[in-house]
């Protein structure tokens, strides 16, 4: 009687008291997401028995649903300075939350690794948004999408750029490739730093918010639905740089999106 006592105590400790409220709020703020999702993806294909969709509408349509999205999943964003409203902007990369908090922020473009695509939820708005991926991996192709890059440039849209390659648990910025900066050089458009970091209270942020390594995506969206609450922190640069060398210009980058991630007031 005694053993089964302690069994009885011991399998309520392991479970928190706090355990429905989590999964009450995973619930909730799923249904947000794939209220989201449906609702954009539904406001694509309207659109599209209209005729092609130009890339400005192609963002803006992102836009819209990620600022009704984001608070659904309890995800908070706090923004420091203003996004560039043209050229090229490099940010390090830390989940596949970064595509929808910038989208949420303004209307813009992104380019990003080819496994976002393969992403549920996010990786088919994001290609139906126009997102230009690239395999990394393979140096050919990197050259292949500069056209792309460049159309997305002189078109005038803010084209977001995540040079590492991959996103981390946020504890440095990775060094950035030089090779997609080329199209910026070309043409001679400016490019600005933006940095994006998260707060879980009461939680760790580089396990939960943060999406890289091995981690599993189903296993790791549960976690982070079930959190109390999520922030999302986004410094934008006021400088803007011109470049004649891609190499000059990743590592001014680099360092820029390290002042960022340091400074939450932006001095020019």
């Amino acid at each position: 009687m005694g053993c089964r006592q302690a069994s009885i105590f011991l399998s309520m400790e392991i479970a928190p008291p706090a355990l429905p409220k989590r999964i009450a709020r995973v619930i909730v703020r799923g249904c947000g997401l794939f209220w989201g999702i449906f609702g954009c993806l539904a406001e694509y294909i309207l659109r599209r028995f209209g005729g092609r969709l130009q890339q400005h509408t192609r963002i803006h349509v992102l836009h819209r649903w990620s600022r009704r999205t984001l608070p659904r999943m309890g995800i908070r964003i706090e923004v420091t300075g203003s996004p560039a409203v043209a050229g090229l902007i490099a940010s390090n990369h830390l989940s596949y939350l970064d595509i929808l908090v910038y989208s949420s922020i303004a209307p813009c473009a992104f380019v990003a690794k080819r496994e976002v695509r393969a992403w549920p939820a996010v990786g088919w708005i994001a290609t139906l948004a126009g997102t230009i991926y690239v395999d990394r991996s393979r140096r050919s192709e990197t050259h292949a999408i500069q056209p792309e890059i460049q159309s997305a440039l002189a078109g005038g849209l803010p084209l977001f750029l995540f040079p590492e390659g991959t996103s981390s648990d946020g504890s440095r910025v990775l060094p950035f490739h030089s090779s997609l900066f080329q199209p910026a050089v070309d043409l001679q458009v400016p490019v600005s730093a933006a940095s994006i970091e998260y707060a879980i209270p009461g939680g760790i942020a580089a396990a939960e918010a943060c999406y890289f390594g091995t981690m599993k995506l189903f296993p790791h969206l549960l976690h982070l639905l079930g959190k109390h609450s999520i922030i999302a922190r986004v410094n934008f640069s006021s400088n803007s740089f011109l470049f004649t060398d891609r190499k000059q210009a990743s590592l001014k980058m680099h360092d820029e999106v390290e002042r960022l991630r340091f400074s939450r007031v932006e001095v020019a």
